[in-house]
């Protein structure tokens, strides 16, 4: 048998074809296959346990303006960045995580490029590339950018179907642009304008499929966040073709649905905009649910919530048991501010301080870091929990919603101490 690394949209798409449950309802199938296959019942199993049982083989790609990433789709390119690479300040573009919702991505090149704002505006208008740089004061704002589905993978028991994501749809890049705000007041808005929508110019193999459209609530004085870009750099480079090449939505603290890639028009709109990717994609449950249940009324994903992960060690990872072994991470919010970082090497039984290196702005990831001197071989399980400056803490398990988002649960991970 051939040993071939499949995704978990593919396990499921095979599971529900099996004669066995055919005749099942994909609910019920959903709970069978989560009792039954996917998650241990040892009480103290890490949250790695089931992504190195299943997704521990994901394979590597290559792409341009990309060091390999690992593959979570080829059409369009999804590719999550190694977690040994998120252990700085910045993320390099190089590594940067690829998110692609349409197949067809833009190649636009610089000198033909325009930005089209228009709708409930007094004076419509299309921006070249250059007048962004050159008619707006330039502003960088430094900013985790997190896929919503980030940590899919770790749900327990697992969204159906779902994408095999471990912690690496995230990223924390310097972004430069200009402020939406300081476009929409050269264009002049109405007195009825309600919301913006922002479109993207990747498209679809099939054209029924929805366009990638974004909406932001104006605010009562008709402005928008001031930390709200139109961005055409990414660490004082060109954004990457990946990435949104030539220009992008940068929405620091928002979950990255809103950061809408290859931005080709700004539409000002006189009432709420009730696109796909606003009404349908991207919500969850207004209240908890139980798995697997109807969620019923549901509201959209927004801003992000508090969360830490553990970068070095890796999972699984053989240590010297005679030095002092460095954990380190990255923690952030919304762009509140965390406030700390604990770690326990007991279950959970005991929290101790990890120390909290500086942060390049609101919006930045900080890095953290704890020193462990293990005394008896085996395992270990180290678990990070962030706090911000809101008193808002990692939970021990995150709150479950079936499209996998907002994951956020308290990190661990199982290194092996071995014998001196």
């Amino acid at each position: 048998m051939i040993n071939t690394p499949i995704s978990r949209r593919e396990l499921w798409q095979w599971l529900l074809s099996s004669t066995t449950l055919k005749l099942i309802p994909p609910t019920t199938a959903g709970l069978v296959f989560a009792d039954n296959l996917l998650h241990p019942h040892r009480g103290d199993a890490s949250v790695y346990d089931v992504v190195r049982r299943y997704y521990g083989h994901r394979p590597l790609v290559t792409v341009k303006e990309k060091k390999p990433l690992i593959s979570i789709t080829s059409r369009p390119h999804n590719l999550e960045t190694p977690l040994h690479h998120l252990t700085h300040p910045i993320t390099p573009n190089d590594v940067f995580f690829v998110r692609s919702r349409l197949a067809i991505t833009p190649t636009d090149d610089a000198e033909s490029y325009r930005l089209s704002i228009h709708g409930t505006v007094e004076h419509p208008l299309e921006l070249t590339l250059n007048d962004l740089k050159t008619q707006f004061e330039p502003v960088s704002i430094t900013s985790v950018a997190q896929c919503a589905g980030n940590s899919m993978a770790f749900f327990n028991p697992p969204v159906f179907p779902g994408w095999n994501l471990t912690h690496g749809f995230m990223g924390c890049a310097t972004w430069t642009g200009v402020r939406v705000r300081d476009v929409l007041s050269k264009v002049g808005l109405k007195a009825n304008a309600h919301d913006v929508v922002f479109k993207g110019a990747d498209r679809p193999s099939i054209d029924k499929t929805p366009l990638v459209e974004k909406s932001f609530r104006l605010t009562i004085d008709q402005t928008l966040d001031e930390d709200l870009l139109i961005a055409y750099a990414m660490n004082g480079h060109p954004l990457p073709r990946w990435n949104g090449y030539p220009v992008r939505l940068a929405a620091p603290g928002w979950y990255g649905t809103y950061w809408v890639k290859w931005l080709e028009s700004i539409t000002v709109i006189p009432k709420a905009f009730d696109g796909f990717w606003m009404s349908n994609a991207y919500r969850i449950p207004a209240h908890p649910v139980e798995p697997y249940k109807h969620p019923g009324e549901t509201i959209p994903v927004t801003r992000c919530n508090v969360k830490s992960v553990i970068t070095s060690p890796q999972d699984n990872d053989r240590v010297n048991s005679v030095q002092p072994i460095e954990i380190t991470g990255v923690a952030f919010d919304a762009g509140n501010g965390i406030r700390s970082v604990d770690i326990s090497v007991d279950g959970g039984r005991s929290w101790h301080k990890a120390k909290l290196h500086p942060v390049d702005g609101r919006y930045a990831w900080n890095t953290w870091s704890f020193i462990i001197k293990p005394k008896t071989p085996g395992k270990l399980t180290i678990m990070s929990r962030a706090t911000n400056t809101n008193g808002e803490t990692q939970p021990m398990k995150a709150i479950w919603n079936p499209g996998g988002y907002k994951y956020n649960a308290i990190d661990s991970i199982d290194i092996i101490v071995p014998p001196r």
